[in-house]
């Protein structure tokens, strides 16, 4: 698809290392270091988004795509700090966040320093000493909001890209106090370094909750049948109970897709529609486009905190069988995936819904009117359905 030339260029001006330059000695390493002593933290970070932030296949396509526009001072905070350039390519690593001071968060994005100009790792804790590899960095901003509003938020030209943090702080988690870390970093009882006390209120470092299942917790479903003169009708609301933010959150192109399939009783699937869920960027012609093409939103279904998407669909007249109804987070839409000639694309089942249903009769459709609503399930544990006549 050929660059528009109405569409913005979509650099990021402040993404530049900071003003003062780099520092003549730095004090940085690769996340393998830390890891020696914080291996539980390392473990979780190394499977996390922000450790692929540099080095994704979806990143690298979208840079590659994007020509002179970048990303780095978020995606690879470290790139061009000191003599360890390489370190850039492990993404938001250890030293990235724990050196990371005055957080700005707005629609320009990228707004904080690194201070990796001393040996202080800043964290949450205020009552751990210093030792020989590193001093200690009393950081309460640690366990606020901003520390990632600083990148998770950014409107380039006035295009929403990520609004993540927008969205939570005019949502209901902010009025409560509930902060990013509340379920992205969740804390638990456990070591900080190796050789150190079990202690309470230690941060997880994997980013998707204690058992990587965020995406999972985040939504409900409820899924009506009824017969309507022989044809089925369906009814999908899918409602955003847990997250505070829209879903999907990050990147743009993300997409919930609503997959509605009707079975026989055989399992033969006889019919099949789905929808997809999300903030949509077009270009001048009004063609879905990757953000760094985008001049405008085309449109946005995204699911705000405690908002409901309902729709409906209707298929018949078929035998008995069986609605099946799945909710599956994709990590990038088709035609943005074509664009990019990305192929392996990120997909998690989110929620589901079954429903059977009998023939239809002269006395009207045998086992429906049904409604299934399948309810998030707690941490690290399978949904449960709930039948209602």
């Amino acid at each position: 698809m050929p660059h528009d030339a109405a569409a913005p260029k979509v650099v990021a001006v402040d993404a530049q290392p900071d003003a003062a330059g780099p520092p003549r000695k730095v004090y940085v390493h690769g996340a393998g270091r830390c890891g020696e002593c914080h291996e539980k933290m390392y473990d979780e970070w190394e499977t996390s988004a922000h450790a692929r932030a540099a080095s994704s296949t979806l990143y690298k396509a979208a840079v590659a795509n994007a020509g002179d526009a970048t990303c780095d001072r978020c995606h690879a905070p470290l790139e061009g700090i000191g003599p360890k350039d390489h370190l850039a390519s492990e993404g938001v690593t250890c030293d990235v966040c724990h050196t990371l001071r005055e957080p700005r968060p707005g629609p320009g994005g990228a707004d904080f320093r690194l201070a990796v100009d001393d040996m202080v790792k800043f964290g949450p804790r205020c009552d751990l000493k210093d030792h020989y590899f590193h001093r200690m960095g009393c950081s309460p901003e640690h366990k606020e909001a901003a520390v990632c509003g600083s990148c998770h938020w950014w409107e380039p030209k006035g295009i929403p890209v990520f609004t993540e943090y927008k969205d939570w702080r005019d949502g209901p988690s902010a009025k409560a106090n509930e902060p990013c870390q509340s379920c992205h970093m969740p804390d638990e009882k456990a070591m900080i370094a190796t050789g150190s006390p079990v202690r309470t209120g230690v941060p997880h470092h994997g980013l998707i909750g204690l058992a990587g299942d965020l995406r999972k917790r985040a939504l409900s479903l409820e899924v009506a049948v009824r017969d309507e003169g022989g044809a089925l009708q369906v009814s999908v609301s899918v409602r955003n109970v847990n997250a505070g933010h829209s879903v999907p959150a990050g990147l743009p192109e993300r997409r919930v897709v609503v997959k509605v399939r009707i079975k026989d009783a055989s399992g033969t699937e006889l019919a099949t529609e789905t929808r997809q869920l999300g903030r949509v960027l077009v270009d001048a012609t009004g063609t879905e486009v990757p953000f760094w093409r985008a001049t405008k939103v085309g449109s946005d279904t995204r699911i705000a905190p405690g908002a409901t998407w309902t729709d409906a669909f209707v298929f018949g007249p078929p035998a008995g069988g069986t609605v099946e109804v799945d909710v599956v987070y994709r990590g990038v839409s088709d035609p943005v995936a074509k664009l990019l000639a990305v192929a392996d694309v990120e997909e998690m089942l989110m929620s589901s819904a079954r429903v059977p249903f009998g023939p239809p009769t002269a006395a009207g459709r045998a086992k429906v009117p049904k409604t299934i609503i399948t309810k998030p399930p707690p941490a690290g544990k399978r949904p449960r359905s709930q039948g209602l006549p």
